[in-house]
């Protein structure tokens, strides 16, 4: 599938105002135009960088200082930060695209915090550029995130997990890695019992994901458990513009968070949350609403903010996944904790 060219900087909506949390975007390798596959070496050739290892603290953009402060932990895979014409594959040494990483850590991630120990590793992403490959060559470089990713889910489930229950979440690139993950491997891990939900945002779990693999479960109900929450933000009629919607694609509503496709208003919206460059952020109650209508997500917004961003097509939201229903998403990990916990046998 092709994927529109991107960069996370985005442009301040009015004087006044927040930009944006970027949510998937391009960060902090500080070039003006995104890579194009045509700037690239061959993948033939590409240099595979080596896989990062878990065991030194290197190989983590996060964990906590105090592992015991929550009785839940939680593992976030952050969005694209490779975009540039030197490589295919992000090495995890470059202190650009470490710190492009980091700020995903304190904007998206942020609406875990205070809940969870937060655990984030590195992995060796694919460039942006790959997603206009054919199929068979991106398959094949998103193939090192998978595993990186893997291998730190179990590195993470053998030395730091003790027991707890966790929380998987990410954006983007991140959803999609993770995504690959589940179909070939969830159900066979022995840990999807200790799963309290899976917010895999801005990447489509389709209806063909799921008959592959009966183990994974969509999100029905606000405190339901051992599920996943996924959806793609759009503005009406914008969903055939948006190449991370894909057919089929499952969609919760994360104002009901509920598959029904009956319109939510923005009164439900407990806060849309933007943040500037300096990481000061700024939250507007009722700002959107949002109804699951052909494989996306459809959002209306209120007020003088400008949703689209220079290198999505027009009404594609994909960059606000996260900051348009931030307050929401924060109370839901919230409730999911709460039921998961409730429900535990030794409780």
């Amino acid at each position: 599938m092709q994927i529109s060219q991107r960069i996370r900087l985005l442009r301040e909506h009015t004087p006044g105002t927040f930009a944006a949390v970027f949510a998937g975007l391009i960060v902090a390798c500080g070039l003006a135009t995104p890579a194009t596959a045509d700037g690239l070496p061959p993948v033939t050739d590409a240099v595979v960088p080596p896989p990062p290892d878990y065991e030194k603290a290197a190989s983590w953009l996060a964990k906590p200082d105090n592992p015991n402060q929550f009785a839940v932990d939680i593992l976030w895979l952050y969005p694209t930060v490779l975009y540039d014409q030197t490589e295919w594959l992000m090495d995890i040494t470059r202190k650009d695209l470490v710190a492009g990483a980091l700020e995903s850590v304190d904007t998206e991630a942020l609406v875990f915090s205070g809940q969870a120990n937060l655990y984030a590793p590195l992995y060796r992403q694919m460039n942006l550029a790959g997603f206009d490959l054919p199929e068979d060559q991106r398959d094949h470089l998103i193939s090192y995130g998978e595993d990186d990713a893997r291998r730190a889910l179990t590195y993470y489930m053998q030395h730091h997990n003790n027991g707890r229950p966790f929380i998987v979440a990410a954006h983007s690139q991140g959803s999609y890695v993770l995504t690959q993950l589940l179909v070939d491997h969830w159900g066979k891990l022995g840990i999807e019992d200790q799963l309290i939900a899976g917010y895999l945002i801005g990447w489509s779990i389709t209806q063909e994901d799921l008959t592959d693999n009966t183990a994974i479960k969509i999100c029905d109900t606000p405190s339901e458990t051992g599920c996943f929450v996924t959806y793609n933000s759009v503005a009406p009629g914008r969903q055939s513009a948006a190449p991370m919607i894909l057919k089929g694609a499952a969609v919760v509503n994360p104002l009901t968070w509920t598959r029904e496709p009956t319109l939510a208003r923005a009164d439900l919206n407990a806060g849309t949350t933007f943040f500037d460059q300096q990481g000061n952020r700024q939250t507007y109650p009722g700002l959107a609403s949002a109804q699951i209508v052909d494989d996306g997500l459809v959002v209306t917004a209120e007020g003088p903010f400008e949703l689209d961003s220079t290198f999505f097509p027009k009404g594609v939201y994909h960059s606000y996944d996260y900051s348009l229903f931030f307050e929401n998403l924060k109370s839901n990990a919230s409730q999911r904790i709460q039921a998961y916990l409730s429900n535990k046998p030794d409780n």
